[in-house]
């Protein structure tokens, strides 16, 4: 039986003690976290099976040139941690940990089994190559779950910061608050003509009373959106306007005028007939 043989076999046969060592150094670290001596039975076992798993993978990787659990073992444990939100560096740290119990039983193999030491460099490089490729699968799978879910998030955060209220039939508000960047511009775009088309509206009342700064590309995004709205048959006014907008606007040589104006929200409301009740 070869070395490699032997220090795999010696992987799975202390596979619960290596894993127990590393829990109880977890617990005493990092007592905030799932790793706590709180943490509920059910992400107990979770941990446990997931670093059985690992060393198997691990162990496999002694005397197999690739493996593809290995791949699937980052990639699932990486998304998994994103999910209830471990941080990438505790996660990490995690792996410093466990490498760390790992060379422990490492070297009392080496000794047990007095392994040569340019051989016990050669199996201690290929544990710590197969650990690093882990990390790095764990890693890019986190990165890439979190990403995702920030998109999904922002893609959330656009609906909702550009909202169209419908008032009457066919007349409807489209207040704009805060600032308008060209990611905002093209998802404004894209909802208000979707929102527009599936709500019917007729007219469409754009309130830039919560709009602060207003430069160049802000101006275009805006005559654009009210020029693609106005091809589908909505009838654009703007209202809200502040002085210091207006102003913004005319030196930057951007002209409204096919566009109906009005002081505020209040004022534009009436001109469609409709009214506060005293």
């Amino acid at each position: 039986m070869t070395a490699n043989d032997k220090l795999k076999n010696y992987l799975l046969e202390n596979s619960d003690t290596v894993t127990e060592k590393w829990l109880s150094i977890r617990r005493g670290k990092d007592d905030s976290s799932i790793f706590s001596n709180h943490m509920p039975q059910k992400i107990v076992k979770e941990l446990i099976d997931s670093n059985h798993e690992l060393i198997r993978v691990i162990a496999s990787s002694l005397t197999h040139e690739h493996d593809e659990n290995l791949e699937t073992w980052g990639r699932e444990a990486g998304e998994r941690r994103a999910r209830i939100d471990i941080g990438l560096t505790r996660s990490i740290s995690q792996f410093h940990v466990f490498r760390d119990v790992l060379w422990d039983y490492l070297e009392q193999f080496f000794l047990e089994n007095k392994i040569e030491i340019a051989e016990a460099i050669k199996l201690g490089r290929k544990v710590d190559t197969t650990l690093d490729g882990i990390i790095e699968g764990f890693s890019a799978s986190y990165s890439a779950y979190t990403v995702k879910r920030m998109r999904s998030q922002q893609e959330m955060i656009d609906e909702l910061s550009t909202p169209i209220i419908t008032i009457t039939d066919g007349v409807a508000v489209l207040p704009l608050i805060g600032d308008i960047d060209t990611h905002r511009a093209k998802k404004l775009m894209e909802h208000s003509l979707r929102e527009s088309s599936q709500k019917e509206v007729n007219c469409l009342i754009v309130d830039l009373s919560g709009v602060l700064v207003v430069d160049t590309m802000v101006a275009q995004e805006l005559f654009k959106i009210i020029d693609a709205l106005e091809l589908t048959g909505v009838e654009v006014s703007l209202t809200g306007m502040r002085p210091e907008l207006a102003h913004s606007i005319v030196t930057l040589g951007i002209r409204f005028d096919h566009v109906k104006m009005y002081n505020n929200l209040m004022q534009a409301l009436k001109e469609f007939g409709i009214a506060r009740i005293e």
